[in-house]
C-alpha cells in the first residue's frame, strides 16, 4: 500500500482498507459466523474480537506515545505472554464466550474509535520524523497499518477463502 502524506488521505486509507472487509461480512449469516476452522480454531466471531482488540491497542499505543512519549503498550497484563501468537491465543481465549452481537458492536465501534485517535493527532504528529515518529522508532503510517490496514488483509483472505469452501 502506498504511504501517506497527510491526515486526509491517511484517514481515508484506513477507511477503505476496512471495506472490503465489511462488503465481505455482509455476505455471511450470523449463524455461520460462529463456525469454526477460519483461522485454525477460530470463527468469524473470533476474527473480529481479534481485530478489535489490536485496534484498540493501536488507539492505546497512540495516547501514551502522545502523553506519556511512551511507544510500547502492553496489548494484555504485564507478565503475561508478549509474543503475538501468544498474545493472540490469550485473545482467543478470553473473548470466546463473548456474544456474538457484542464482538459485532464492539467491532463496528472500533474503527471509529481509531478514525477519531488519528484525527485527533495533528499533521506532525503522524508525519513529521520529529513527531511520533521519534517515539516509535518507526514512521507513525507503519504503526497505525500494523493493527489495520496491513491486518485486515490477512483475516479478509481466510475468511473469503473459507466462506468460499461452505458456501
Amino acid at each position: 500500500m502506498e504511504e501517506q502524506n497527510n491526515k486526509k488521505q491517511l484517514l481515508q486509507k484506513l477507511q477503505e482498507s476496512r471495506s472490503p472487509l465489511d462488503t465481505l461480512l455482509a455476505q455471511i449469516p450470523e449463524e455461520q459466523m460462529l463456525q469454526p476452522g477460519v483461522e485454525g480454531r477460530s470463527s468469524v466471531k473470533d476474527l473480529l474480537a481479534h481485530i478489535t482488540i489490536w485496534e484498540r491497542h493501536l488507539i492505546r499505543r497512540l495516547e501514551a506515545a502522545l502523553h506519556d512519549g511512551v511507544g510500547v503498550v502492553y496489548v494484555v497484563e504485564p507478565g503475561e505472554p508478549d509474543d503475538t501468537d501468544a498474545v493472540n491465543e490469550l485473545i482467543f481465549t478470553r473473548n470466546a464466550q463473548l456474544p456474538l452481537r457484542q464482538v459485532l458492536s464492539e467491532f463496528r465501534g472500533s474503527l471509529q474509535e481509531v478514525l477519531q485517535a488519528v484525527d485527533a493527532l495533528s499533521e506532525k504528529d503522524l508525519f513529521d520524523p520529529q513527531g511520533l515518529a521519534q517515539v516509535f522508532g518507526h514512521p507513525v503510517e507503519r504503526i497505525i497499518g500494523s493493527d489495520t490496514f496491513y491486518h485486515y488483509p490477512e483475516h479478509i483472505d481466510s475468511i473469503r477463502i473459507w466462506l468460499e469452501k461452505h458456501t
